[in-house]
């Protein structure tokens, strides 16, 4: 009787052991599991960050605007301005400038499309002709913007929304900054350029992505 009493001691003893190995290794083998999908997770967390990102691998910082020559205001030239800019004044918006200069041209004797003509370029003349005898005009600064947007920003979709820039006469530095959506989401950009060379040149020295400065 002892015996058989030892005997199931025995047995029971072993399948406690063995209880507790297969406890054992099932902790460790959900451990196991654990461990792997947080890593996983952890991957696919840095791989969905990275794809986040708009900069382009490659910065272009260095562009070649449309410059335009100012024309050289002569006495009449800027009695001509005197007289359109005073008319235009007089009118509640802008939206008839050309007839404006139709209807004076014909009151001076005046061909009306060659006063027009060159009253465009008295405008540009005189708005422009502080920063020296070139300028960007608007086109071809809505061009440069495009350009700057399209070769540092990536994504399926690129939407610019609205911006604006400053301009610094006397060091010729310009300030620019852009809210774009980009496949869906909100970014603000914003940039420093440099010109040289009469403005032939526009050189970006800083860029930033939502606050983020980009290295050049």
């Amino acid at each position: 009787m002892a015996f058989i009493v030892n005997k199931l001691l025995l047995i029971g003893s072993l399948g406690l052991v063995l209880g507790a190995c297969s406890a054992a290794t099932d902790t460790e083998e959900s451990s196991e599991d654990t461990t792997e999908v947080a890593l996983v997770e952890t991957v696919e967390a840095v791989e969905e960050t990275e794809e986040r990102s708009i900069v382009a691998d490659e910065i272009t910082t260095t562009f070649y605007p449309e410059v335009t020559r100012l024309r050289h205001l002569t006495e009449e030239d800027l009695e001509w301005y005197d007289i359109i800019i005073t008319r235009l004044n007089a009118i509640d918006d802008f939206s008839g400038d050309r007839e404006t200069v139709y209807e004076i041209a014909g009151e001076y004797g005046k061909d009306p499309e060659e006063l027009w003509l060159d009253w465009l370029e008295i405008v540009d003349a005189k708005w422009h002709g502080d920063n020296g005898n070139y300028a960007i005009l608007t086109e071809a600064y809505n061009k440069l913007t495009t350009e700057i947007i399209e070769k540092n920003i990536v994504g399926g979709k690129i939407e610019n929304i609205g911006g604006g820039s400053k301009s610094d006469e006397e060091s010729l530095i310009t300030s620019a900054h852009h809210e774009l959506r980009v496949d869906g989401e909100l970014y603000e950009i914003v940039y420093v350029i440099e010109h040289r060379d009469d403005y032939k040149i526009a050189e970006i020295i800083e860029f930033s992505v939502n606050g983020e400065k980009i290295d050049l």
